[in-house]
């Protein structure tokens, strides 16, 4: 049976209900951000052709949230940031279990979000160690960041050898992740799809803010429509009709885990 995108919708929901309950319960602050905040604020809920969740949390509760979604049952899996099976930036990803492949399959993308350094030439080297970072997880040049980028990701992936590409990414990571406990005056989803335009100043997160989605009430960030209009503009405004569809395939023949009821 195919299950139609609203399904595939409510069974992503489902999923954030437990990641939601695992996280509470080590009192790990996570926020809704991209299309699922703009969902959250113009229809209380989904926006109506999107197909996926996308969730937050500091740096500097990052890693305790990996483990802590390590273990999500039988019906899902979290693929850790270093560990992908689908190589990908660096983020992690929540997977419905369904019986079929996880590139098709119901995902929440978890992003962290770091902190800035408020020195300029200290902003510069974690900027160019994220870059790093992003190369040596994923194992293989730069997709979307700009002609240099991605020569400069395709000369480390082919001319570095397995374990100074393994020292370079424990060493960029040490590095970008320097600040994360540090009250600095900016943070940045880093691996955003927005690149630079992710960086927006500390309090727009602040203290998670709830409001309804669907039938349950979510954390959104504290200034979360001025964070929406940095990186989107007039998010309020619908989107030309032609651009109301998925940004992924996957909805489409996938199933839902028996989550969603027929």
């Amino acid at each position: 049976m195919e299950y139609t995108l609203r399904e595939f919708q409510l069974c992503e929901l489902e999923m954030l209900k437990e990641v939601s309950k695992r996280l509470q319960a080590e009192n790990i602050t996570f926020y809704i951000i991209g299309g699922s905040s703009i969902g959250a604020l113009r229809h209380q809920g989904f926006i109506p052709w999107d197909d996926d969740i996308d969730i937050a949390i500091m740096r500097r509760d990052f890693d305790k949230a990996e483990k802590t979604l390590a273990d999500l049952g039988d019906k899902m899996f979290y693929d850790a940031v270093e560990s992908h099976k689908i190589p990908d930036a660096p983020l992690g990803h929540v997977y419905m279990l369904d019986g079929d492949s996880i590139e098709n399959a119901p995902r929440i993308d978890v992003f962290a979000i770091d902190n800035i350094p408020d020195n300029s030439l200290s902003e510069k080297i974690q900027k160019l160690c994220a870059l790093i970072y992003h190369v040596c997880v994923l194992r293989r040049p730069a997709e979307n960041r700009g002609k240099i980028k991605k020569i400069f990701t395709y000369i480390v992936c082919k001319f570095f050898p397995k374990f100074l590409l393994d020292f370079l990414q424990k060493l960029s990571y040490k590095i970008v992740t320097k600040w994360k406990d540090d009250n600095t005056k900016y943070v940045s989803n880093i691996y955003g799809v927005s690149g630079d335009n992710e960086k927006v100043p500390s309090d727009y997160f602040g203290k998670a803010r709830y409001v309804p989605f669907e039938d349950v009430i979510v954390p959104i960030p504290e200034k979360a429509e001025e964070y929406n209009t940095h990186i989107y503009g007039n998010f309020m405004e619908f989107p030309p009709e032609e651009k109301r569809v998925p940004s992924h395939f996957r909805f489409s023949k996938e199933k839902c885990g028996g989550l969603v009821n027929e």
